[in-house]
């Protein structure tokens, strides 16, 4: 039996040890000066140096020689390596494992893969498809659902499906184009171009402002997530200090091309069926995605999965020495203690001074004329958002606005 979980999503590879997260290191790569480093140093200095930079070697992984040397690798899965190397070290791990992979990763890839890891301290006790222990335990009283994960270079839609109470992997779309570098790029965009229209200064002339901003661009979302809307971003160089206003709502515009190569290839992925959707933590930073996906159920954190991973392999009944690899599970024995939350009934008004106000704009009058600013601002916050009843927006005089659902006759 293990108690550990390695997810190979190249956004971050999580190691989680009894259910927590004791490691995560994004899918890059530098080597500087004849010095090799992996994860978040080498995601924090890429942009300075890009061509000393890889962050492909998860998302190609196989055995093609680089086209571009890359200190002494030869391919892409010397690579993926030397960064689980990297990972075991500074986690001070070596042991059993449960491997937990995308639905995208293809049979060359897992069959890469389990070489890869064999030769590392890494001992895989079993693969299994990441998407199937996601969204296991929301599966009760559904007959297929969709399980939505970011990437770092791609997007991918898992469909699954209720078969004789097993959950299976019926099958995975990838969106091309819609990865987190993809998104940080367009919206890195927008702040970029809000210094210049605001302050007259373009922190893409210089690297180190630019990768400044990339190495931010988390922690502003985690504000637009908690509730905060319109942001200020300040930047100090020798001479002055520079600031931008940035709108949410032109954060979101700016990912409505990616949003459209997401829903056409849900539609496509569901034909003329419809089915719920789920999205993973990752993936719900993103602003106006939950919205854009109509998501109900909160978020699904990386912890659920490996819960449910580690109950699946402490379940299975081992033949020989193979590593077997898990794309459908018993429902009822992975939900014992999982109890999935309910559908949550999306936001339509903000409470403020005992008055339901919509959350869209209208031509209402606001009672107290001195509330009317709050009112805007809340808007804001909530532009671009999946907001449920019972959510709550904060603003910037302190005050917490309630967040309610009014029903219209049937509505």
């Amino acid at each position: 039996m293990t108690g550990a979980v390695l997810e190979l999503n190249d956004h971050a590879i999580n190691l989680y040890q009894d259910g927590d997260l004791v490691s995560s290191s994004p899918g890059f790569v530098l080597n500087l000066g004849g010095q090799t480093q992996f994860g978040q140093s080498a995601a924090e200095q890429s942009r300075l140096h890009p061509v000393n930079t890889h962050n492909e070697f998860w998302h190609r992984l196989s055995m093609t020689p680089l086209t571009r040397p890359l200190a002494h690798y030869r391919h892409n899965a010397d690579i993926a390596h030397a960064h689980l190397m990297h990972i075991a070290e500074t986690s001070d791990f070596e042991g059993d494992v449960v491997i937990a992979v995308p639905g995208s990763f293809t049979r060359e890839q897992l069959a890469i893969l389990g070489g890869v890891v064999g030769q590392s301290p890494f001992r895989a006790a079993a693969m299994m498809d990441a998407g199937v222990f996601y969204a296991l335990s929301h599966m009760p009283g559904q007959t297929r659902l969709v399980f939505a994960d970011l990437q770092l270079h791609q997007f991918s839609l898992t469909l699954l499906a209720e078969d004789q109470s097993r959950v299976r992997r019926e099958s995975t779309a990838v969106v091309q184009g819609a990865g987190w570098s993809n998104v940080a790029n367009a919206l890195v965009q927008v702040i970029n171009d809000a210094f210049i229209q605001q302050s007259r200064f373009n922190p893409q002339h210089s690297a180190f402002w630019e990768q400044h901003l990339y190495n931010e661009l988390p922690d502003y979302l985690q504000q637009i997530r908690a509730g905060q809307g319109d942001f200020v971003v300040s930047i100090t160089t020798d001479k002055t200090t520079h600031q931008a206003r940035v709108s949410v709502a032109d954060l979101v515009d700016s990912l409505q091309p990616v949003f459209r190569r997401i829903t056409q290839q849900l539609q496509l992925l569901l034909g003329d069926s419809t089915a719920p959707v789920l999205m993973s933590e990752r993936a719900a930073i993103i602003p106006g995605l939950e919205a854009t996906l109509q998501v109900r159920r909160s978020p699904l954190s990386g912890e659920q999965m490996a819960q449910a991973c580690v109950l699946a392999n402490d379940g299975l009944a081992r033949t020989g020495s193979d590593v077997p690899f898990i794309s459908a599970w018993h429902l009822l024995a992975a939900d014992a203690g999982h109890t999935a939350a309910p559908a949550r009934d999306h936001a339509t008004h903000i409470l403020l001074d005992h008055v339901a106000y919509p959350l869209t704009a209208g031509d209402e009058t606001v009672i107290k004329p001195a509330s009317a600013a709050v009112l805007m601002e809340a808007r804001a916050a909530a532009a671009g958002r999946a907001l449920f009843a019972g959510d709550t927006l904060s603003v910037s005089d302190g005050a917490v606005l309630p967040l309610i659902r009014v029903h219209h006759g049937g509505a």
